[in-house]
């Protein structure tokens, strides 16, 4: 899977094609802004369409931008036209795009990001609170969610030496879901405990086989976005790990929530 920005494409009217595919009255919207050029007309100079594909395939798209369709001018930034294709429905593929545009938007500046949206008990799934109905430029009235975008500091423990258990080691399959192995050693730190309620969870790296214990110290946190726990990364040796180290190897769990790297 791969993020692309629609701006930097050059094929431009394949892409329009793919977002046409979709039976979303909102999509064909959307493909008439983009063949007439006019996505940053209408929602702001610094608009962007983003893409998830898996590779020449549309799985997912939203748009970042300025404004979107509700009146009010002095909120941004939002995410909009946020869409997944029925085929790749129920595996959170919309999350890593929503993940991006928060990343953007933190990028910029931003303290707050917008959906609006008609869809009850969905967005709550990606960390937005449901925050009010609004005007639209249309006439009518939209859902409003938004999400705090934060800078979390993790100084007083990133470095720290801490000790745990091993409950899934490399090579092991989850307890739920027989179809997820674990290509790394998964514990928990001994006597701390999350905001889960259960002990702190944690990712060890500098080993390729499997162990029941680790000492080490915390090189980095994997901070949840939708999510009431962090996940800790912890180096056997001390040493840093390198951050698409830990994306490629916590990705077969992280996939399906939206995140953010500390080191």
């Amino acid at each position: 899977m791969q993020i692309i920005h629609y701006s930097k494409e050059k094929n431009k009217e394949y892409w329009i094609n793919e977002i046409s595919k979709s039976k979303w009255r909102a999509a064909s919207f959307l493909a008439g802004l983009l063949r007439e050029d006019k996505l940053k007309e209408s929602f702001g100079e610094n608009a962007e369409l983003l893409l998830l594909a898996d590779g020449g395939k549309l799985v997912s798209f939203c748009t970042y931008a300025k404004h979107d369709e509700v009146s009010d001018r002095s909120l941004m930034p939002w995410a909009g036209f946020v869409f997944t294709f029925p085929e790749f429905r129920g595996q959170r593929r919309i999350g890593k795009l929503l993940e991006y545009v928060y990343a953007l938007a933190k990028k910029d500046g931003y303290k707050t990001l917008y959906i609006s949206t008609g869809e009850v008990g969905l967005y709550e799934k990606y960390g937005f609170t449901y925050w009010k109905d609004m005007p639209t430029i249309y006439g009518d009235s939209s859902r409003v969610y938004r999400m705090k975008i934060e800078e979390m500091d993790y100084s007083g423990f990133l470095g720290k030496e801490v000790r745990g258990t091993i409950d899934r080691p490399l090579g092991s399959a989850h307890p739920k879901y027989p179809e997820l192995i674990y290509p790394i050693n998964y514990g928990y730190v001994d006597g701390l405990f999350a905001g889960d309620g259960e002990e702190q969870d944690a990712y060890v790296f500098g080993t390729d086989e499997p162990i029941s214990a680790f000492t080490g110290k915390i090189v980095g946190v994997i901070h949840r976005l939708n999510d009431c726990e962090d996940k800790w990364i912890v180096s056997l040796s001390g040493d840093p790990v390198d951050p698409e180290t830990i994306r490629r190897l916590t990705d077969f769990q992280e996939k399906y929530y939206m995140g953010e790297l500390y080191t």
